[in-house]
């Protein structure tokens, strides 16, 4: 069984900050944030956040929205694709997202490396191809290493 804890507003505010500084938006809308024992941040309703979870046995609770890394935040997939949504409807411009080609797409969904020279330095970024966000990988070393879940790889057809 997990352990949740809500975030504070002091840890709220240093999370959006990380968020902010690595994509350049946050969402606006207000959820509760909850991180598990393994850092993970997920999403729930305020309304869901009166309740006692230190009284049920939770396995799971939320939306999983990111991971904190020891100074970066790694946006999950659904998280990459609901900060992209909403800096869209609002009229945002996200910053570290990187425009993948056919090609790209396919040896990302095979579960590969993807060899990119970027300007910066190491750095989560966003995948995006044509309209849609694939996720958030990690760029080091002129590489983007996948993060993309096993179920989600297979052979792409485009």
């Amino acid at each position: 069984m997990q352990q949740y804890t809500f975030l504070n507003t002091r840890e709220l505010k240093a999370f959006r900050e990380q968020v902010q500084d690595a994509f350049g938006h946050f969402p606006e809308k207000e959820y509760a944030y909850v991180q598990s024992e393994k850092g993970k941040i997920f999403l729930i309703s305020k309304d869901l956040a009166r309740i006692d979870v230190e009284k049920l046995r939770i396995d799971r609770i939320g939306f999983y929205f990111a991971e904190i890394y020891t100074q970066q935040v790694r946006l999950s997939k659904e998280g990459a694709q609901l900060l992209f949504l909403d800096a869209q409807r609002r009229k945002k411009k996200l910053k570290n997202v990187v425009l993948l080609t056919i090609g790209e797409v396919q040896q990302y969904f095979a579960g590969r490396t993807l060899e990119r020279d970027l300007p910066g330095e190491t750095r989560f970024v966003i995948l995006q191809y044509g309209q849609e966000v694939l996720g958030c990988a990690l760029y080091k070393e002129k590489k983007i290493h996948n993060y993309l879940p096993k179920e989600y790889r297979r052979e792409v057809i485009l």
